[in-house]
């Protein structure tokens, strides 16, 4: 419930900031005539359309919290193609207003500041497309996207500015100055106050834990021991750097696996892949990184009053499910828990510690041991009665044929939607759908592994 009252509220906030000043321009009037009007109302729609495609994807933590990496990534992919395609019949309407803005090189500075800001918006999509292909660089494409992007909304803005007709009324001048507030403090908040100020995310290397050949654990201890470290919720997120700076300082998104219990110190564990992870598991104790979290709504906050947990995880998916189930026990949690995990077999991550867990908690642990995760795996782990099955809380973390067939046998077997929370990791293209068409809340985790879905995670990587 608390949840999806933050939600709403998150909603109600966004939907004001782009209904306020359309609604202004209504009802005061944006031009001479019934075009003019039409022209000015949806090009303040397309703007404040794109303050808030900027804002949805800029890390603010109770967003990511809220929603979830995945569903904010989408939100931000869809009003950012619904911006470009209200630019386009703002443009259609203005030039039908005015014909001679059909020719972009003779027009005042207005009109070529609005052409090259239409040339930007176009190019951020190219660019976008691109990068989301497997085996695109993340690197490159992200700083080509945000360099694009910034410069299409400045000049938007020099666009409304330099016709003069909005900002020449006080009520619209006083909408607009707020409207660019909240986009400088955000912004200024992700990309200078964050990255450069902030003393909460510095930490200190603790020490390195080797679990397999490929895969290590990093144990993090705050520099900075402020209100007992970082809160975090069991199965969210962080984001890590190995040096401070805005330009040029290569971040990743991992899983914390340690218990929300123990805050004085945190692990994520990685597997050596790439160079950014595999150079994680070389560094020496003493050595300084610095984390941008927590986020995700990846975590068992997400099922308040759930009869038990059904953790299925594949490989190194089981990051997430080991700081559930480590906070679980730290609670002293009573309730019947189910671990599925498809594995290689010549690599059974946390066994040793699976089993000590299993004695402080009601934890039922199947090993697929190559097997598929389909309904009839399922039916043997699960209670028979759909009821009981019903009142459980579904987990699912993994590659993308692990979420796939999860999810299949989820809807075979009957377990509502609502009760079904997923995350992805690895390059995957289009996210699996459940039976109702809804699709999965991904979000990944190079943590885990791979990089997160959407661009973090690397898992497919969801970056924000």
């Amino acid at each position: 419930m608390q949840q999806r009252s933050t939600r709403a509220v998150w909603v109600a906030v966004l939907a004001a900031l782009v209904v306020i000043p359309v609604g202004l321009v209504a009802v005061r009037g944006g031009g001479s005539s019934v075009l003019g009007v039409l022209s000015v109302g949806l090009g303040l729609l397309a703007l404040t359309l794109l303050v808030v495609v900027v804002v949805v994807p800029s890390r603010v933590r109770a967003l990511t919290r809220a929603f979830g990496v995945e569903k904010i990534l989408g939100l931000h992919r869809w009003l950012g193609t619904l911006a470009i395609v209200l630019v386009g019949i703002h443009m259609a309407v203005a030039i039908l207003n005015h014909p001679t803005l059909l020719n972009p090189f003779q027009g005042t500075a207005a009109a070529r500041a609005g052409w090259s800001s239409v040339g930007g918006l176009l190019l951020v999509g190219f660019v976008a497309v691109r990068g989301r292909r497997p085996g695109a660089r993340y690197e490159i494409w992200a700083r080509l996207h945000v360099l694009l992007a910034g410069a299409a909304l400045v000049l938007a803005g020099l666009h409304v500015l330099w016709l003069g007709n909005l900002v020449a009324d006080p009520v619209m001048r006083v909408v607009l100055s707020a409207l660019v507030l909240v986009l400088l403090g955000v912004l200024a908040h992700r990309w200078v106050w964050r990255p450069l100020f902030s003393r909460q995310g510095a930490y200190v290397v603790y020490g390195v834990r080797r679990e397999s050949e490929t895969v290590s654990t990093l144990v993090l201890a705050p520099v900075h021991l402020r209100r007992g470290g970082l809160r975090f919720a069991p199965g969210q997120f962080v984001w890590l750097r190995l040096k401070r700076g805005v330009v040029g300082a290569e971040e990743h998104p991992f899983t914390i696996a340690s218990s929300a219990r123990v805050t004085g110190r945190i692990e994520l564990t990685v597997r050596d892949q790439g160079d950014f992870s595999g150079l994680l598991s070389t560094l020496r104790t003493g050595s300084k990184v610095w984390l941008d979290g927590p986020h995700g709504s990846f975590s068992t906050e997400a099922a308040p009053g759930s009869a038990g947990l059904v953790l299925l995880a594949g490989g190194v998916g089981i990051t997430p499910m080991m700081s559930m189930l480590r906070t679980l026990a730290d609670r002293g949690d009573t309730r019947t828990h189910r671990l599925v995990l498809a594995e290689r077999g010549t690599e059974p991550l946390f066994a040793d510690e699976l089993t000590a867990l299993a004695r402080r908690l009601d934890l039922r642990v199947t090993r697929t041991d190559g097997r598929r995760i389909d309904a009839d795996l399922l039916a043997e782990v699960l209670p028979a009665e759909t009821a009981a099955r019903q009142a459980l809380d579904y987990f699912v973390c993994g590659s993308p044929s692990v979420l796939a067939g999860s999810l299949a046998a989820l809807d075979q077997i009957g377990i509502p939607a609502p009760r079904i929370h997923t995350e992805q990791f690895g390059w995957s293209g289009a996210i699996p759908l459940q039976a109702g068409g809804e699709p999965a809340g991904v979000a990944g985790n190079e943590a885990t592994g791979g990089r997160r879905q959407g661009s973090k995670h690397g898992r497919r990587s969801v970056r924000t």
